[in-house]
């Protein structure tokens, strides 16, 4: 219910509140009406779509580190690699440039020249006069000019003609066949002789042209085969052989786990002996044939053990050559 004041009441003044809202602009085509949604705030920048802002986060950032990572790694083996295979071609090549050809003979020194090889046909024509003279001679002094070595020779070839007389057995047929055989410095021919022997007549090239290989024409050792196996010396003497694998084990060489047997056999088919080898020496693998049976020419240092209760079984000591024919000095 009012009451009308009167003269004594002091009446509470009036407050109008003061209107503090900002007053709305006038809506014009300038300004339209916004719409009354507040939108939330975005954080700086995600108004560009650009991948460049997109914010990352702690473990993303260390899932591309690890990628980054591998991927330098990686790049760096593959580098190596491809450096690795450069150098090795670059290898190759320089190994294939300076290693000669295996059918082409090396390159001779600057200011050397190269000896051109032989033909066939030119050592036919220079052999074939010295074997007709060599097998026609009836006298040491007729053959020692065409022999190797003769100044080590002459004392071999005279022993072994008493009185310097040779029987000749002369020349019907020399490379027969087409059957020269080369091995480095020497060269042999196959030869039949006047009563139809087929022989092996061998040259040797020296500073003086082709001479023939005294020795092995005439099967010589350093001791007569007769006063080898009746005077058993323990010390080695060279002898040319055949030598055929068998199996005979006695006396002092009764074990076949410690020796191999051979047969060793002269030149001139008169006498053989048992040589053994002591298995898996290195001069066993020198002297085993390529194949069980076969028959093999050497040349060997043999002699009889100490107390030898056999005239037949010596012991092989030394390896000196295959074949006949020492290539260099003559034993």
């Amino acid at each position: 219910m009012l009451r009308i004041p009167t003269s004594t009441d002091n009446p509470q003044p009036l407050v109008v509140p003061v209107n503090r809202e900002v007053p709305k602009e006038p809506v014009t085509a300038e300004n339209p009406v916004k719409s009354g949604k507040r939108r939330r705030k975005k954080p700086d920048g995600t108004g560009d779509q650009s991948w460049e802002h997109t914010p990352t986060s702690s473990r993303g950032r260390r899932g591309e580190q690890r990628r980054m990572r591998m991927m330098l790694i990686c790049g760096s083996l593959l580098f190596l690699v491809i450096v690795a295979g450069v150098m090795v071609s670059l290898l190759g090549q320089k190994a294939r440039v300076v290693a000669p050809p295996l059918d082409k003979p090396p390159a001779a020194p600057a200011g050397e020249t190269v000896k051109a090889l032989p033909t066939d046909a030119e050592l036919v024509s220079e052999a074939e006069p010295l074997a007709r003279k060599f097998l026609h001679a009836t006298t040491v002094e007729g053959i020692l000019p065409l022999v190797r070595n003769p100044e080590v020779a002459e004392s071999r070839i005279r022993r072994f003609y008493p009185g310097g007389k040779i029987d000749a057995p002369g020349l019907s047929g020399f490379n027969s066949g087409a059957g020269l055989v080369t091995r480095g410095s020497l060269h042999s021919f196959p030869v039949q002789t006047r009563d139809h022997r087929e022989m092996v007549l061998a040259f040797v090239e020296t500073p003086q042209g082709l001479r023939i290989d005294w020795e092995s024409w005439v099967g010589w050792s350093d001791m007569p085969w007769e006063e080898f196996i009746s005077t058993k010396p323990v010390t080695s003497h060279v002898f040319r052989v055949v030598l055929t694998p068998v199996e005979y084990y006695n006396f002092g060489f009764s074990d076949d786990l410690k020796w191999q047997s051979y047969r060793l056999e002269s030149p001139d088919n008169e006498h053989a002996v048992y040589g053994y080898v002591e298995r898996n020496s290195p001069l066993y693998v020198q002297i085993r044939p390529d194949a069980d049976g076969l028959k093999v020419s050497l040349t060997l240092a043999l002699k009889f053990p100490p107390d030898a209760k056999s005239g037949n079984q010596v012991e092989i000591e030394r390896f000196v050559c295959n074949g006949w024919v020492e290539e260099g000095a003559t034993p």
